[in-house]
């Protein structure tokens, strides 16, 4: 007889705990519940994948309850039902998880909420060739999270993507220097990558960073704005500022071009032997790949003509 009574017991607790989410508030009240009932119910609709019921229960906490302790929750469980839906609304999430820690901010749960909003930013995270504003941000948010609570249960995690954030900017970064290669601005690219290997040492692909740094240096070239500014120079040391090329005799500007034309061989020749240095050095640190394959045919074709090739497209 209780077996029997059970089975339709089960049957009515389920029902009424469905029929609770479709249930809409009278006149804008859910008369006669209070804030744990309707927490208790909120929590039940997002189990079943009833997000609007939710949110709608949990919006009345928020705005007639304020003051119970099931409001915490209540906003913590909002930016949940945003987060985990179907279709994550991050920047929606974001804005509940960040409220949560305006009103509740030595709340037990913050880290929870830190780590949450550290994943908005993370989930946003754009591929290498675009902006990397959102990687920027989640590396932020996951490091309030570490320096506050480097024992949170969540902190492992967030160090883990911060990794894998860095990793993507310095992939940005390589990506960019690489386009600055294939677009000739070698300038750009020698700044851009020599960068790269100087401030993410520990993330960076060195394999392609070595190899198109040898690219760049092995086809840079004085451009014209560097050859003002080396002409300036020279003249304001020579004259002390009071003449112009022009104002140059015959010997004089004579004298210039010679000193121009070994300024800018020193250069090329600089740059020539750090282009090879690049190459060297990936050909000896991963002997296996295949840009040291690339490398190492730079490094020929540099020995045996000294001439300027194409770009490997």
């Amino acid at each position: 007889m209780k077996t029997r009574l059970a089975l339709p017991l089960a049957i009515l607790l389920i029902a009424g705990s469905s029929l609770a989410c479709h249930r809409k508030p009278k006149s804008g009240i859910y008369a006669g519940e209070t804030a744990d009932q309707l927490l208790a119910q909120g929590r039940d609709c997002l189990k079943q994948g009833k997000v609007n019921d939710a949110r709608r229960m949990l919006r009345y906490i928020e705005s007639n309850m304020p003051g119970t302790r099931a409001y915490p929750e209540a906003k913590l469980l909002l930016g949940d039902s945003y987060f985990f839906q179907g279709m994550p609304s991050y920047p929606e999430a974001l804005v509940e998880y960040t409220g949560f820690l305006t009103y509740f901010p030595n709340d037990p749960r913050r880290d929870y909420a830190l780590y949450q909003i550290a994943l908005c930013h993370y989930a946003a995270i754009d591929t290498a060739e675009r902006d990397q504003t959102e990687t920027r941000a989640a590396i932020r948010a996951f490091g309030q999270l570490l320096q506050e609570s480097p024992g949170s249960p969540y902190a492992q995690e967030a160090k883990d993507k911060v990794t894998q954030c860095w990793r993507r900017i310095a992939e940005h970064e390589l990506v960019v220097g690489i386009f600055y290669v294939n677009s000739f601005n070698y300038p750009g690219a020698q700044a851009r990558l020599t960068s790269l290997l100087e401030t993410y040492p520990d993330y960076v692909d060195r394999e392609r960073a070595y190899y198109y740094l040898g690219e760049t240096f092995r086809q840079r070239n004085v451009s014209g704005e560097e050859l003002e500014v080396w002409a300036k120079t020279e003249l304001d040391q020579k004259f002390d500022g009071k003449a112009t090329y022009k104002d140059l005799d015959k010997d004089q500007q004579k004298q210039m071009r010679a000193a121009e034309a070994s300024w800018m061989k020193e250069l090329r020749d600089g740059w020539r032997q750090q282009a090879k240095d690049y190459y060297q050095r990936l050909v000896e640190s991963y002997p296996n790949s295949e840009w040291a394959r690339h490398a190492s045919d730079r490094l020929v074709e540099m020995g045996q003509t000294g001439l300027k090739e194409e770009l490997d497209m």
